[in-house]
C-alpha cells in the first residue's frame, strides 16, 4: 500500500533550507583539478559563502552591478577564491541547475525587475539582491542533489574565459534545446514539435503515458503541494498585511514629522517675539497658552521617535513572522518547478517513444507493402 504524506511533518528537510547563521566551520575544502572550490552534497568540507562588496559599472541603461563572492574555509578565516559575478549570471546559474539535475529543487532567486534606471541603481534593490543572491548560493551549496553540477564549477571558476565560454555554450534562453545537448536539423525539430504537441493534447484529454513507478506519489505530493500553497497564501496575505502596518505608520509618521517640522521653522509661539505695543496682559496671556501647549517643534520629535519605534517593530517583525513565511512560500515555488521539470522531461520522453513507435509503425507498413507486391509474389512462386 502507498505510504501517504504526512501534513504536520516538515515538507523539506534540513538540505533544502537554509540556516539562521552561516555555514557551520570545516576542515580544509576540496579543489578540483583546476583549483575551483567544489561546493554541494551537505557533507563535510562545507565552505562559508559570502556575497559582498556590490559594484557598479557603467552608466545609463549600460549600467550593471557585479558583487563579490568569497570562498572561505570557515567564516573568519582567509579568503581562498573570489569571483565577482552580475545577478544575470546568478540567474544563469539557477537555469542550468534546472537543466542538468531535472526534477531537483532548485533553491529560488526573488526576480525583481527594475524598469527605470534609478530603481536598477538603488541601494535598497541591490542589497535586496545580494541577500538572495547570498542565501541562493549557501542553499545550492549544502543541496546534495546539485553536488557535482558542471554549473557550479564553472561559475566559480577564477578563470573568466572558462565562465564566458560555460555562458555562451548554453545562452540563458527560452527558445529549443534539445535534450541530448546535440543540434538537429530543422525538419527534425518541426517534427519533433508537432510530435510533442499531440503527446501534451493526449495529455490535456487525460490519456495515460509512460509512467516511472513512483508517478503516482509523485501526484500525491503534487495535490498535497496545492493545498499547502492555498493555505500559505491565505496565511501569508494577512500576516504581510499586519506587518505592512508598522512600516506604513513608521512612513507615515515620518512625513507628518517632517512636515510639522517644516511649520515650526515658519511660525511656533516658541520663536515669536510679543511686540511692543502689546500690554502686558496679552504677554501674560501668551506665556500661559505657551505653557499649556506643546510647541510644533516637540510634536515634530514626538512622531519622529513613534516613526523609529514602528521602524524598529517593523524590522523585528519582518525578520520573525514575514521572512519565515516568504521562504516557505520560495520553497513551495521551488517544488512546484521541480515537479513542473520533471513532467517536461516525461512528455519529451513520451515524444521520443512515441516517434519510436511512428517509425517502427512505417517500417512495418513498408514491409507488408514490399511482401504484397507482385514482384514479391512472382519471386515467391519461382
Amino acid at each position: 500500500m502507498m505510504s501517504t504524506i504526512d501534513p504536520n511533518a516538515e515538507l523539506f528537510d534540513d538540505g533544502s533550507s537554509i540556516p539562521s547563521g552561516p555555514p557551520p566551520s570545516s576542515p580544509p575544502p576540496t579543489l578540483d583539478e583546476n583549483n575551483t572550490p567544489v561546493g554541494g552534497g551537505g557533507g563535510g568540507g562545507t565552505l562559508h559563502l559570502s556575497v559582498t562588496d556590490p559594484q557598479q559599472i557603467g552608466e545609463g541603461r549600460n549600467a550593471h552591478t557585479f558583487y563579490r563572492i568569497d570562498v572561505r574555509p570557515n567564516q573568519y578565516a582567509d579568503t581562498i577564491a573570489s569571483v565577482r559575478r552580475r545577478y544575470s549570471d546568478f540567474r544563469w546559474l539557477f537555469q542550468r541547475l534546472h537543466e542538468e539535475r531535472p526534477g531537483a529543487i532548485i533553491p529560488i532567486i526573488p526576480h525583481t525587475k527594475a524598469f527605470q534606471i534609478e530603481k536598477r541603481l538603488s541601494e535598497e534593490l541591490i542589497e535586496e539582491r545580494r541577500v538572495s543572491c547570498e542565501t541562493f548560493l549557501r542553499r545550492v551549496q549544502i543541496h546534495p542533489e546539485l553536488e557535482g553540477a558542471p554549473s557550479i564549477s564553472a561559475f566559480f571558476s577564477p578563470d573568466a574565459e572558462v565562465f564566458e565560454q560555460a555562458k555562451k555554450d548554453h545562452p540563458e534562453t527560452e527558445g529549443f534545446i534539445s535534450e541530448d545537448g546535440t543540434t538537429s536539423s530543422a525538419k527534425e525539430k518541426v517534427k519533433h514539435f508537432f510530435v510533442k504537441a499531440g503527446i501534451k493534447a493526449k495529455v490535456a484529454r487525460g490519456v495515460d503515458l509512460e509512467e516511472t513507478p513512483d508517478a503516482a506519489q509523485v501526484d500525491e505530493v503534487e495535490q498535497y503541494l496545492s493545498a499547502l500553497e492555498t493555505h500559505v497564501k491565505a496565511l501569508a496575505k494577512a500576516t504581510l498585511y499586519l506587518v505592512d502596518v508598522s512600516k506604513e505608520s513608521s512612513t507615515n509618521m515620518h512625513e507628518l514629522g517632517q512636515t510639522l517640522f517644516g511649520l515650526h521653522q515658519t511660525y511656533d509661539p516658541d520663536t515669536t517675539t510679543p511686540d511692543d505695543n502689546d500690554s502686558s496682559s496679552s504677554s501674560s496671556n501668551n506665556s500661559n497658552a505657551k505653557s499649556k501647549n506643546p510647541s510644533l517643534k516637540t510634536i515634530s520629535n514626538i512622531f519622529a521617535s513613534l516613526s523609529a519605534i514602528n521602524k524598529v517593530k517593523y524590522d523585528d517583525n519582518y525578520a520573525k513572522v514575514s521572512k519565515p513565511i516568504i521562504d516557505i512560500q520560495d520553497n513551495i515555488k521551488a517544488a512546484r518547478l521541480a515537479l513542473k521539470r520533471r513532467k517536461d522531461h516525461a512528455i519529451t520522453y513520451n515524444t521520443f517513444l512515441q516517434q519510436i513507435k511512428n517509425r517502427q509503425a512505417a517500417l512495418e507498413k513498408l514491409n507488408h507493402k514490399n511482401a504484397t507486391s507482385p514482384q514479391a509474389t512472382t519471386e515467391n512462386q519461382i
